[in-house]
């Protein structure tokens, strides 16, 4: 495992019991590594959530980004944290609410650069109407021609190491602004996202799928296969290192916030 590891996560508005299942499962697999949440006016219990080892931090609005949703204003909070911390081997940064770890994560062999996730294979960027308003409203509808048959890469779950992530944050950040006037643009970090993903922005990139270490459920059809310990597998048969959107199936909902219930 990396000797340096770090996990970022965006806790705006939220309160412990959305963030316990990600905490509490970091805290049963042992996870050693840094962990720290930015946090606004907003969220609340923030003892309870430190009570995890992870560290709180407040999101500042600088000039220029009065009026950027918290979802875009996350990656400039990151940058900025990574550019004067420490060096780390592997970095993760994680959607928060609806993420739970089943393993350590860095026990998987991630490979160097970015590595980032694609969802469903049957999910195209065209195909997905949020996806699709996404990219045309912010990117323009001549970039959603050039993706639209491309799969869909989910932004809430992306591994790297230090300078794969900045420089995937660096870029990320110089697309981020202007933030869109549109309405239902809060997912629109992913749009730029996948433009990154899918036109060769990103040096060194490596895609893993369902059948990896991260299962992002969104697009998939039905409840996930668990095994007899009650660890969801992926589309291999293995458990996975991080379930991702487990909120849009409503048994596994259930099941992991009665686990994980305060």
């Amino acid at each position: 495992m990396p000797k340096n590891s770090l996990i970022l996560g965006l806790a705006a508005g939220y309160h412990y019991g959305d963030v316990r299942p990600f905490l509490a499962s970091l805290d049963q697999v042992d996870y050693s590594g840094d962990r720290i949440l930015f946090v606004s006016d907003t969220t609340r219990n923030l003892d309870q959530m430190q009570s995890h080892s992870v560290t709180t931090i407040p999101i500042k609005r600088t000039t220029g980004h009065e009026k950027v949703p918290y979802n875009g204003l996350r990656y400039f909070s990151y940058l900025n944290f990574l550019e004067s911390s420490k060096r780390y081997d592997h970095i993760l940064i994680a959607d928060v609410r609806d993420v739970v770890f089943q393993r350590d994560p860095f026990s998987f062999p991630w490979a160097k650069g970015l590595n980032c996730t694609l969802e469903d294979r049957s999910a195209t960027i065209g195909g997905c109407p949020y996806n699709a308003h996404w990219v045309r409203e912010h990117l323009g509808p001549e970039m959603l021609t050039t993706l639209t048959d491309k799969p869909v890469s989910c932004s809430g779950t992306t591994v790297g190491d230090h300078d794969a992530m900045v420089g995937y944050l660096r870029t990320m950040t110089s697309h981020l602004t202007p933030p869109p006037t549109a309405k239902r643009m809060a997912g629109y970090d992913q749009a730029i996202h996948n433009m990154l993903v899918h036109t060769g922005q990103i040096e060194t990139l490596t895609l893993l799928d369902n059948s990896g270490p991260i299962l992002t459920l969104g697009q998939t059809q039905g409840e996930p296969t668990a095994d007899d310990t009650g660890n969801v597998l992926n589309e291999a048969g293995t458990p996975a290192h991080i379930v991702h959107q487990y909120d849009r199936k409503p048994i596994l909902f259930k099941t992991i916030r009665g686990l994980y219930a305060a």
